[in-house]
């Protein structure tokens, strides 16, 4: 874990977490590297990543991850079978809605029933903006 203070702030720090650490504190939150990610959370601490790592962290977190991920049947045929993961991901996560440019999803009148009836929406990011302009939630 590289540390570095951040000048001018008492208590903010700018930190590059090793893969390890993420890992381990994305899986025991309570432990000591789960505090640290904590920490990044609550702002006292500045996750510094660089693209040369990511891929591998996103790999390791996956890996560890994965399995503890759940399983959602998406019981709708979608016109693009990638688009599958994204119906699924808003379901587990409980979304209100689904915010996308695609095509393929916002003209899907079959697919936008269906996620209607388990009140997630589909909306443009324009749309998203104009609700949460309005007051909306």
């Amino acid at each position: 874990m590289l540390y570095r203070r951040i000048s001018g702030q008492r208590r903010t720090a700018t930190t590059s977490p090793a893969r390890n650490v993420w890992v381990s504190g994305l899986t025991v939150p309570t432990g000591t590297p789960g505090r640290l990610l904590e920490a990044v959370r609550r702002g006292e601490l500045v996750a510094v990543v660089s693209w040369d790592l990511t891929d591998a962290d996103i790999d390791d977190v996956v890996a560890v991850l994965g399995p503890l991920l759940p399983d959602v049947d998406v019981a709708v045929e979608v016109r693009d079978p990638d688009d599958a993961a994204v119906v699924g991901a808003a379901l587990a996560g409980g979304a209100d809605a689904i915010v996308t440019g695609d095509r393929d999803l916002l003209d899907d009148a079959d697919l936008r029933a269906w996620l209607a009836a388990r009140r997630v929406d589909l909306l443009t990011p324009a749309a998203l903006l104009a609700r949460l302009g309005s007051g909306e939630s």
